[in-house]
């Protein structure tokens, strides 16, 4: 890694940038008085995500540059405050608390070694328990009437929780859709296990609709429980078998067939080996691809239709990014990534990205099903149906991040896989063009029909050194899928599972 490289390249483009017109940039985490320039901040963020500058240079930088640009500007330029007061600049000698806080988190996302969050293992109280449960559980309380859907249960170091979701319907007037309104009463719930004991139900959010979440088990079970009755208020009991040679599939539902993966045995791990710029580029490219989301569904359905504008914005500084990475030495001038990349903005429609390398012909099998999907003429045709598939099962540990998925969704045209993970630096800032680099892991689907889905977070919370979220799938999964494939990849291994779905409607 070239750090000197890397400030050189930084510091240069800063003078380039004061030589030319410049473009206000998207507000960023770091954004200093003055502002900068949207090249500049995708450049900055980027060495910083790879580690390759540390985070008191770029803050310097930054803050020269933003002095050089406001004693740039035009001395008739509105003032602030009364009259013949003088005109605040930034200034280096007096860090505000907020500059503070940035530097604190850039710290952590450019110091060599990751600060991660504190990863209970499996050996703290006994191994990870991950079941399929696919069971409903009605209830009744004032006047509503409404089902509780389990989805799967997991037990870990950090405690013991259902994933679930939920729907509520008037008893006035039972011919109306599913509402949702605020919570279950889950106070009024009863939770006994095989031995006694008794349990309280605490819910959380976990992104993704506003009626899904987790719910744990207070105080924590026993590990060797076999089973949980849960009982609602005027319902019946329901008996949720924890032993997963007996618990029973998708409230009857036959498995479809495939590989399961939930059979103890961990799948097997290859390497990627992609050096730290390369793996950027790649969350970069996903990034692009799993845009639509963000934009209004009439503009979904042709996402080509709003390029140039929002697509082309976010693809500025591309160029610039590429140059600066590999000016630090952790891009090799010979890498292929940034000619896939060029293709994606290509076949997308997108352009002032500034990439220099010519589009290449070899893109990764699921990028090119997404991008076949965004060309049709009509992507988005058949609605998804609400419903949910119970799945559970546990991947090995990809640089050092630990995934388990929990479940799959479908509701409001929308799909979400919700998953368990340790391991991650959760107060890292967002990355260049929006990355959430708090996740570093690229997680794809292919369904039973062929087609790959992208999976891009969408929220959750941390409990106990554990997070707990939802990655929304693009486009959404049809309930018509038997199976799906999980690809989940980090900058130097992947791993591959097969899983068959269990669908029940909403």
């Amino acid at each position: 890694m070239n750090r000197e490289g890397a400030e050189t390249y930084l510091r240069l483009l800063a003078e380039t940038e004061l030589r030319g017109p410049m473009m206000p940039a998207r507000r960023q985490p770091w954004s200093g008085p003055g502002g900068s320039t949207a090249r500049l901040t995708a450049v900055a963020q980027a060495l910083t995500a790879v580690r390759a500058i540390d985070p008191e240079i770029v803050e310097d930088i930054l803050a020269d540059f933003d002095l050089a640009v406001s004693v740039r500007q035009p001395a008739d330029r509105p003032r602030s405050g009364p009259p013949g007061a003088a005109v605040p600049r930034p200034a280096r000698l007096f860090l505000s608390p907020g500059t503070l806080l940035r530097r604190s988190r850039l710290a952590a996302l450019a110091s060599r070694e990751p600060v991660r969050a504190p990863q209970p293992g499996p050996g703290a109280g006994g191994p990870d328990r991950l079941v399929p449960v696919g069971l409903t559980v009605p209830y009744r309380d004032e006047g509503l009437s409404g089902e509780m859907f389990l989805m799967a249960f997991a037990h870990t170091a950090a405690g013991a929780r259902f994933t679930m979701v939920w729907q509520t319907h008037s008893l006035h007037d039972p011919e109306r859709d599913p509402i949702h309104p605020g919570l279950l009463p889950f106070e009024r719930f009863t939770v006994t296990d095989d031995r006694g004991g008794r349990y309280q139900l605490e819910f959380s959010r976990s992104g993704g609709p506003e009626w899904a979440g987790d719910v744990s088990l207070r105080p924590e079970p026993p590990r060797g429980i076999r089973w949980l009755d849960i009982s609602a208020p005027d319902g019946p009991v329901v008996r949720v078998e924890l032993d997963p040679g007996t618990a029973k599939p998708a409230d009857g539902a036959e498995a479809a067939d495939g590989a399961e993966a939930a059979d103890g045995a961990e799948p097997p791990v290859s390497e990627t080996k992609l050096s730290p710029g390369e793996h950027l580029l790649v969350m970069l490219a996903e990034r692009l691809l799993t845009v639509a989301p963000e934009f209004p569904h009439a503009l979904r359905m042709q996402l080509a239709a709003i390029s140039p504008g929002p697509l082309q914005t976010m693809a500025t500084g591309m160029g610039d990014v590429i140059a600066a990475l590999e000016a630090a030495d952790v891009l090799s001038p010979l890498s292929p990534v940034p000619g896939r990349l060029a293709a994606v903005c290509a076949g997308m429609r997108v352009s002032g990205h500034g990439i220099t390398a010519p589009p290449a012909q070899d893109l990764p099998e699921p990028w090119l099903s997404l991008l076949a999907h965004y060309q049709r003429r009509k992507p988005e045709t058949v609605p998804v149906r609400d419903g949910y598939a119970a799945v559970a099962a546990a991947l090995p540990e990809l640089d050092g991040i630990r995934l388990a998925l929990l479940s799959l969704l479908n509701t409001d045209g929308g799909s979400w896989l919700q998953v368990l993970a340790r391991g991650l630096e959760l107060e890292t800032p967002t990355g260049p063009f929006g990355i959430d680099s708090y996740f570093p892991v690229s997680v794809w689907i292919r369904d039973s029909g062929g087609r790959w889905h992208a999976c891009r977070p969408a929220g959750g919370h941390s409990h106990n050194g554990e997070y707990v979220g939802k990655l929304q799938l693009v486009p959404p999964l049809t309930r018509s899928a038997e199976w799906i494939e999980v690809l989940a990849a980090g900058p130097s291994a992947q791993v591959r599972v097969q899983l068959p779905l269990r669908w029940r409607y909403l």
